[in-house]
């Protein structure tokens, strides 16, 4: 199986380089990695940093804006979100938006979508934040708006709590039939439902490997009982990952780059520490569960150097 990095870049905080623009720092990153061989760079969702990146207070780039941004400044690598929450758009401008970087693009991008968890953001903007169950049926709507106003000339839907009637989107996107779609999460009665559903992509951002190798056998129940094709979906895995030459020395940097809202153990959980070697080996557990895609983040990527030790050092071992 060939596995495949994405980088995923959260903070725009950048100690290298104080004072200059996020963007064009961004950018540099971006194109370093497609240099590198990266395969695709992603952008999360979020209106203000969460606390377990950095203060709300830092700077972030809107998804789609930035996204577009990068489709114009990059050649080979796929954009993609992960994941924009459904709640901060009306489907029906989302469409446009996404077909629009999708031409942009040159037919490169990954619409990454999800129901959307922080409330405070949504309260903080002015956006309804209801039950997780509304959210999830709001989710399906966008996504079947979605669909439909990228294919359909002129496209209706009566939802819920959408609807569209007689909506143009033009240009289409210039993928066929339409961009491929990510859900992320592993929720086992409807997330994994959707994703059977509707997405190309699968994201799973926490777990062991015992843990994922669960949620993708309930990903493919779900696809059995849908006569959806397990295999086609793309099972991807989000995990930041911190290069070190020893354990003294990952923990000396743990302690360093740990982000005032996370705890330590929270910090040392949910991030890949050690040589190539030993990151190589733990990414190894996840591809013999069956993940296909790792969308990597570093703490500290804008030294460049991570980018370089994955393809060339852990990659080759995978």
């Amino acid at each position: 199986m060939s596995v495949r990095f994405g980088l995923q870049i959260p903070s725009f905080t950048f100690p290298t380089a104080p004072g200059r623009n996020v963007f064009e720092v961004t950018r540099e990153i971006a194109q370093r990695a497609e240099a590198e061989g990266f395969d695709s760079i992603w952008l999360m969702d979020h209106l203000f940093q969460i606390p377990v990146v950095a203060p709300d207070t830092d700077p972030i780039l809107d998804c789609w804006t930035g996204l577009a941004a990068l489709a114009a400044c990059t050649e080979r690598v796929r954009l993609g979100t992960l994941v924009a929450a459904a709640g901060f758009r009306p489907p029906g401008i989302l469409a446009k938006m996404t077909s629009t970087i999708d031409v942009i693009s040159g037919g490169r991008l990954v619409v990454g979508l999800g129901a959307g968890w922080c409330d405070w953001e949504h309260l903080a903007y002015g956006l309804p934040f209801p039950p997780i169950g509304e959210r999830m049926e709001r989710l399906e709507e966008t996504l079947r708006i979605l669909r439909a106003m990228w294919t359909e000339e002129r496209a209706s839907f009566a939802g819920k709590h959408f609807s569209i009637d007689g909506a143009v989107c033009g240009p289409k996107p210039v993928q066929r039939p339409h961009p491929p779609i990510m859900i992320g999460g592993s929720g086992a009665k409807v997330t994994l439902r959707l994703t059977a559903q509707y997405a190309a992509i699968h994201n799973l951002g926490a777990g062991d490997a015992a843990e994922c190798a669960r949620v993708l056998g309930t990903l493919r129940e779900h696809c059995e009982r849908l006569g959806t094709d397990y295999d086609a979906i793309e099972k991807s895995r989000l995990t930041p990952i911190l290069f070190a030459d020893s354990d003294a020395e990952a923990e000396r940097r743990a302690d360093a780059l740990c982000p005032e809202g996370e705890t330590p153990e929270g910090f040392r959980a949910r991030t890949l520490m050690g040589t190539p070697e030993s990151v190589a080996a733990q990414l190894r557990a996840f591809t013999d569960v069956g993940i296909e895609t790792f969308m990597v983040s570093f703490w500290d990527v804008d030294e460049m150097a991570p980018l370089e030790i994955l393809m060339r050092e852990v990659a080759p071992r995978l």
